[in-house]
């Protein structure tokens, strides 16, 4: 999946997140993914485009964000980025790497 994403969504960064990157696996896991990508489509649309590209057969929750929107998200005080991602979140994909 992150290869695929990788090769033909060309993102900047992509980030496990959630209880796989936890190692945290139980019955009802997903696969939660941050994407960082340079785009003008909307929000949603970002979303679909993942889903129609990958066609996950589990389940999978993409969360697509520009750079500014990701350096912004970053900044912020809100406990989901910076504790779940952030802090416990596994880069599985960077671009400048």
């Amino acid at each position: 999946m992150v290869t695929k994403l990788a090769a033909e969504y060309q993102p900047e960064k992509i980030i496990l997140f959630g209880s796989l990157a936890a190692g945290k696996v139980h019955e009802s896991s997903d696969i939660d993914l941050v994407i960082i990508k340079q785009t003008k489509k909307r929000f949603w649309d970002r979303q679909k485009e993942v889903v129609k590209l990958i066609r996950p057969k589990l389940a999978c929750d993409f969360f697509v964000y520009t750079p500014k929107e990701w350096a912004d998200a970053e900044k912020s005080e809100r406990p989901f980025f910076t504790e779940e991602i952030k802090g416990k979140g596994k880069v599985l994909y960077d671009k400048a790497a």
